[in-house]
């Protein structure tokens, strides 16, 4: 029987019309590159959306909207001769990037130069890798099994990359020689998280044994060396390391831009990687064929003496697979909100900026879609809190993450009109009205970001400085005269039971002792007044 020949069904348009063989390259086929001519493809029918995608489009659609009617603002003026009434035109990404602008330092009593120090302090404490090769060191395997079991619970459910089947390669690789690769990088990395989320002081020989492999990491663009470099990332953000955190992460999004060939600076004036111009191109992760770690078979096992065949890796159970598929969308829609439209100003004709409550209601009324959208498993309760009470962590930590960016995105969306309230030096009863709600959300972040903090790990050193960055503009609210009205008595209470939470863990982080320590400063100095 005679093969009938494969038809190529990806040829593009341009060599459909001159009868030529394409090779279905994009974004340039090999034909029209080397002729110079103009490569256009016919879209290829997709499959039906989901009602997840959907909705996520149509909430897309709105903030585009949205973007397109700011753009079409004029821009505020911008150089040296700027007044400080002219500051709000810098706050047009969110309050939660204040450190990267001198402006807000001033708004907030502190140094202008205040958040270049905390870059040059996290820079000037780099932690510099030996550059001999790393001392053999004996795994036992209750030492992998363990920190294989921290990285599950504590690190994985953020960031479930890994594939179906990684136990036996975990395994595999630590009782073999080492030998240097992207995948043996990615195995020690995992168990230097892992050793880190456990035991915090127990993840170095991990981590400078898998250094030996970063020469083949960088030369790689492979999946696996995207990995490696995310993990790095991660074991860099578990140290409280914010800047080296940054900088594998931007290499890995060069790398995966670079692969497919066509979020640290939300706190720090810092490089952007430009990989949003990929968001409309990279599919929903399906976190139903990732890799999970089996709990234990009752509270009171341990894993002493658990064998390697006893802990492959199974596929992801529906639940558990359900709620990371949520927890991905929600997120997904949630960075979007932040990264197009979050912030509430307008500019007139003559460069001056102001707050738009109209603008603020809108982007309100998205949050609340969105938390409106979020599935049963993964949705948190909107409850209201005493100050200073922690909160009900019946839904997990994903879902008290989500919990805990839906009121920083509240207090983004309103910090406007508190600095408008205290540029004026008065207050409307509309205006008055967006400052209480300003105040209400961050007495309901409170307690919930202060159990972030501890809770998540790969976030601690930023939910830190937005616990710091948030405190601070609270403050403003309760030092601002004409705001004694969107005060009252719990934003009191809040301060002062700000005032008690713990900053554990952030010895090995300087600018975080340094926030803490200003913080500390400003609360103490207002309970003495």
């Amino acid at each position: 029987m005679a093969k009938t020949r494969k038809r190529l069904t990806l040829a593009c348009d341009t060599c459909r019309s001159r009868r030529v063989k394409c090779d279905g390259q994009r974004p340039y086929c090999g034909p029209c590159h080397v002729r110079g001519l103009d490569c256009f493809y016919q879209q290829v029918p997709e499959s039906p959306a989901t009602k997840v995608e959907t909705e996520l489009a149509n909430v897309n659609l709105r903030l585009d909207y949205l973007t397109m009617l700011l753009s079409k603002q004029a821009e505020p003026l911008v150089g040296p001769q700027q007044s400080s009434s002219s500051a709000l035109g810098s706050h047009e990404d969110s309050p939660f990037r204040l450190l990267a602008t001198d402006s807000i330092m001033r708004v907030l009593g502190l140094d202008d130069h205040y958040a270049r120090g905390l870059i040059q302090l996290e820079r000037a404490n780099l932690h510099l890798s030996t550059t001999t090769a790393p001392q053999i060191f004996f795994i036992s395997h209750q030492q992998a099994t363990a920190a294989l079991a921290a990285f599950s619970e504590r690190i994985h459910s953020y960031y479930p990359i890994l594939p179906p089947g990684f136990s036996e390669t975990y395994f595999s690789i630590l009782s073999g020689p080492l030998s240097p690769s992207c995948e043996t990088c990615l195995a020690l990395l995992v168990a230097a998280i892992g050793c880190v989320a456990h035991e915090p002081a127990t993840g170095g020989p991990y981590f400078e044994a898998a250094l030996a492999s970063l020469p083949a990491v960088l030369a790689e663009c492979t999946l696996t060396s995207i990995q490696c470099l995310v993990f790095l990332s991660i074991y860099y953000c578990c140290l409280l390391k914010p800047c080296q955190a940054h900088d594998y992460c931007l290499i890995a999004s060069f790398k995966i831009q670079n692969l497919f060939k066509s979020e640290l600076s939300v706190q720090l004036d810092v490089a952007k990687s430009d990989i949003w111009i990929l968001d409309d191109y990279i599919p929903l992760p399906n976190c139903r064929r990732t890799w999970q770690f089996p709990p234990p078979q009752a509270p009171s096992s341990t894993l002493t003496g658990v064998s390697p065949a006893s802990v492959l890796s199974t596929d992801s159970t529906s639940t558990t697979a359900d709620q990371a598929q949520s927890f991905f969308l929600a997120e997904i829609a949630m960075r979007r909100m932040l990264h197009r439209c979050n912030s509430a100003v307008t500019c007139s004709p003559d460069g001056r900026a102001s707050y738009a409550p109209s603008i603020a209601l809108e982007l309100e009324r998205q949050l609340d879609e969105w938390y409106e959208y979020l599935p049963a498993n993964i949705r948190f309760a909107k409850e209201t809190t005493t100050p200073g009470q922690p909160p009900d962590n019946q839904y997990g930590s994903l879902s008290n993450f989500l919990h805990v960016q839906y009121y920083c995105c509240k207090l983004s969306i309103y910090w406007p009109a508190v600095y408008q309230a205290m540029q004026d030096g008065a207050a409307s009863l509309q205006l008055l009205d967006h400052c209480r709600r300003f105040v209400d959300a961050y007495i309901q972040l409170l307690p919930r970001i202060a159990y972030a903090v501890d809770d998540c790990l790969i976030y601690k050193w930023t939910l830190s400085v937005s616990f710091f960055t948030t405190t601070m503009a609270a403050l403003k609210v309760a030092e601002t005269p004409c705001l004694s009205d969107a005060d009252g008595d719990q934003l009191a209470h809040c301060l002062s039971a700000a005032a008690t939470v713990d900053w554990r863990g952030t010895e090995g982080s300087p600018s975080l002792q340094n926030l803490q320590n200003t913080l500390k400063s400003r609360l103490a100095s207002r309970r003495s007044e």
